[in-house]
């Protein structure tokens, strides 16, 4: 069965960027899964494990303050970053393609960055690597999530990024291991950075074609600003696609953010010399989260792409996700946290792979992929800067972890009601 888009997304009357028509094989679909795990344990990772912990480990007291300004400070630099990397990859004339050179510089600058936040001993510090992790993660980003929408067909997307979302889903638990398997914040961010090999390998295995020099657009900084203005009305679903993705990472990032402080302050899992409490307790949450999530975001991907239909599963996902919100805001026990975390893992499955396919089919513009697919990736990172003080406030005024894991529920709902005002993609 075909899929419905709207006439004017994703279409264009040059045939260089007109959408792909010839199905990707398992060899690019195998590259494009491990490079996804360099790129997903670099992004992840570091703001659930080794940031947090070396913050508290620096700063007892002010951990919570801390962590909030740097993961934010981060984060939030990706809002000017992310669609300026996206355009200028849209303009790269190399002779090694548009995509390829950015997920390559990304990917090596971001592995010399985790290196240097290991060897930080100030918050300052930290936050400075931490800084320069995900301003380099967005650069490799930029070539990544444009490469589906380049080569890959709509048809055959939910399937791929199905497969895509595997890494995304597995980044915490492998990360997570290697963590605790390696000594000191050197070694632990040396393992997550070795990962980025995998990132190498397929920019240099996979084709990307070159853009003639004389299609080039030329840059200009007032036409990156004017960027900024999204044109919901003559483009909606995109607006809405956008829209229903913030919602959702936001609610996922506020029920899943400040689980390391939820063991801690409410579960009273501590790390000390000689028992790492926390960590191991986090661990097992990472990985029955990461299982449950795997277990579905191929099948969602894959019944899409068959079904014909994104809306629905979308909508579904997300349902789950409040479900499970809302549970671990009832009833705040270690019982209930991995329940909770095992029905959180599968409405975020089926939204993971569902959600990608179904934004591709929005973008509005075939040659301005890049700058698209930019401003759409920053719906996913944008909302984990906001949480930091949405979270600090919940916690101090509004009623503790319960408020937090309340307003995860809320977003998630809200992200389902955005989903069915799209009409372009069914």
């Amino acid at each position: 069965m075909s899929l419905e888009t709207s006439p004017g997304p994703g279409t264009t009357s040059s045939p260089f960027d007109a959408e792909p028509t010839e199905r990707v094989r398992a060899p690019w679909i195998t590259g494009f899964v491990f490079a996804g795990l360099g790129w997903q344990v670099a992004s992840q990772v570091p703001s659930t494990f080794t940031v947090p912990q070396q913050i508290k480990d620096i700063d007892p007291a002010g951990h919570v303050a801390d962590f909030a300004w740097v993961n934010t400070i981060g984060t939030l630099s990706i809002l000017f970053l992310g669609p300026l990397f996206g355009m200028l990859s849209d303009r790269t004339v190399s002779r090694f393609g548009r995509r390829r050179p950015w997920i390559v510089f990304g990917g090596l600058a971001a592995a010399v960055a985790l290196v240097f936040s290991g060897t930080q001993n100030s918050v300052w510090g930290v936050g400075l690597g931490y800084l320069l992790q995900t301003v380099f993660v967005a650069a490799l980003a930029a070539g990544m999530v444009t490469i589906v929408p380049d080569q890959v067909p709509a048809g055959q997307r939910g399937m791929v990024l199905g497969w895509g979302g595997v890494p995304q889903a597995a980044a915490l638990i492998i990360g997570g291991v290697l963590v605790s398997l390696s000594k000191g914040y050197v070694g632990q961010y040396a393992a997550l950075a070795s990962l980025m090999v995998f990132v190498v390998l397929f920019a240099w295995r996979v084709g990307d074609r070159q853009l003639p020099r004389e299609r080039r657009e030329p840059f200009s900084f007032q036409a990156y600003v004017a960027n900024y203005r999204i044109q919901v009305r003559q483009f909606p679903d995109f607006g809405w696609a956008l829209a229903t993705r913030f919602l959702m990472v936001l609610g996922y990032g506020l029920g899943t953010l400040y689980t390391p402080y939820f063991l801690s302050d409410v579960l009273g899992f501590k790390n000390t010399p000689s028992d790492k409490s926390n960590d191991s307790h986090l661990l097992i949450v990472v990985a029955v989260n990461s299982v449950s999530t795997v277990a579905l975001v191929v099948i969602a991907g894959w019944l899409s792409d068959r079904w014909g239909r994104r809306k629905p599963l979308v909508a579904a996902g997300s349902a789950v996700m409040a479900v499970a919100a809302a549970m671990i805001a009832v009833h705040q026990t270690w019982g209930m946290m991995l329940l909770a975390g095992a029905v959180l893992g599968l409405g975020y499955g089926v939204y993971l792979s569902v959600d990608g396919a179904l934004v591709t089919q929005t973008l509005p513009s075939g040659t301005d992929r890049g700058r698209d697919m930019g401003f759409a990736n920053l719906m996913t990172i944008i909302p984990f800067a906001l949480v930091p003080p949405i979270a600090a406030l919940l916690i101090k005024f509004a009623g503790g972890y319960a408020a937090l894991f309340w307003a995860s529920a809320i977003a998630s709902v809200a992200g389902a009601v955005c989903i069915n005002r799209i009409r372009g993609v069914r």
